[in-house]
């Protein structure tokens, strides 16, 4: 498994990070602007330009760095050491969000599929969290695992692109923040999801870091789900505009791609979402079968579900996605278990601390 270690300040992390992987960094931007483009053609029948994607990205920087200044700092930190500037970073983690604005409301399609596991449900009686991570196919040779032990603030570990700040995160606290990418017709330019879950990694708490996520002038619409180490969770599910957190107290969440909540279903794009409803109905069955009993293996073993072909929970060079990752979190443990490249059962790996 590949995993980078980085410490210092946030400018250090950063120049450090840029330079470990400059090469890839230059590529995976050129690869991901190509995507943005043609999914505007694709799905929102405009033809863009890179110019109007750093207009974007231009647009986001100011609210991004009012929300989180360290952030910005670690940003520009890449910027040096990688050779591009901050703005192309910018472009190069908010894909998901800018793109559905540059498709002027029509964003293209998605898949991953993440799940909560409340203490009832679990076999030790721990609060469990799963998820998979599905982008491009050809994004593959650029997904790593980053440590960050920073001089101030708690040391975290994630899952991301090279270039990029946290995905799929836990601190050493336990905090432990995942996401799912929605499609609501009010994204703008704002902070892009990587930005929120990286602010929130670094809460001092569960309470702050759920006002992290809702507190954000976010860029595009995601769900976010949030769980520490007493066991407690939430499932915030946020449009670019509005967001409502759902606290858990019991049983199984399971969020894919499609909203929840009547407020988000009301500005939902209409994009074909048989993937998103049948991957939440399978996880959910899948996880139903053992209530009670449920251990990280099975959930591990879920994440790596291939039935139903194109709609399965696994995707193998599907319609040009494919998952690239899989993490299994139990905050009370301090465990991050994590599979990069096509989801296995026997290849997660514990980390955390």
């Amino acid at each position: 498994m590949r995993v980078l270690e980085l410490e210092g300040s946030e400018s250090e992390m950063g120049e450090a990070f840029g330079a470990c992987c400059r090469a890839e960094i230059a590529e995976l931007y050129r690869r991901r602007v190509a995507n943005a483009l043609a999914d505007a053609r694709v799905y929102g029948g405009r033809e863009a330009r890179e110019s109007d994607l750093l207009a974007l990205a231009q647009a986001s920087l100011g609210w991004w760095e009012a929300y989180d200044e360290e952030a910005v700092r670690e940003l520009e930190g890449i910027a040096r050491g990688s050779g591009l500037d901050v703005v192309q970073l910018v472009a190069l983690g908010g894909l998901t969000d800018l793109r559905d604005a540059l498709a002027w409301g029509a964003p293209a399609p998605s898949d991953c599929t993440a799940a909560l596991v409340q203490s009832d449900a679990s076999a030790d009686g721990q609060t469990g969290f799963a998820q998979t991570w599905d982008l491009a196919t050809d994004n593959a040779p650029f997904v790593l695992v980053v440590r960050r032990r920073p001089r101030e603030g708690p040391e975290t570990c994630s899952v991301t692109t090279v270039g990029c700040l946290s995905l799929i995160g836990m601190n050493e606290h336990g905090l432990t923040v995942g996401t799912t990418n929605l499609r609501t017709r009010d994204a703008r330019p704002g902070v892009p999801y990587l930005g929120v879950i990286h602010r929130a990694l670094r809460a001092r708490g569960f309470a702050e870091a759920l006002d992290d996520v809702r507190r954000a002038r976010r860029a595009g619409a995601h769900s976010f789900l949030v769980l520490d180490g007493p066991g407690r969770a939430a499932a915030v599910e946020c449009s670019a505009t509005r967001s409502e957190a759902i606290h858990l107290e019991g049983g199984i969440h399971v969020q894919t791609n499609h909203c929840l909540r009547p407020a988000n279903r009301a500005c939902e794009a209409e994009v074909p979402r048989q993937s998103s409803h049948a991957r939440r109905a399978r996880m959910l069955a899948l996880l139903a079968a053992r209530h009670g009993q449920l251990r990280a293996e099975d959930l591990m073993e879920a994440l790596c579900d291939t039935s139903g072909g194109k709609l399965a929970i696994c995707r193998d060079d599907l319609e040009g996605i494919t998952t690239h990752a899989a993490v299994v979190a139990y905050p009370a443990m301090r465990s991050f278990h994590v599979c990069l490249g096509l989801p296995d059962p026997q290849g997660f790996e514990r980390l955390g601390w």
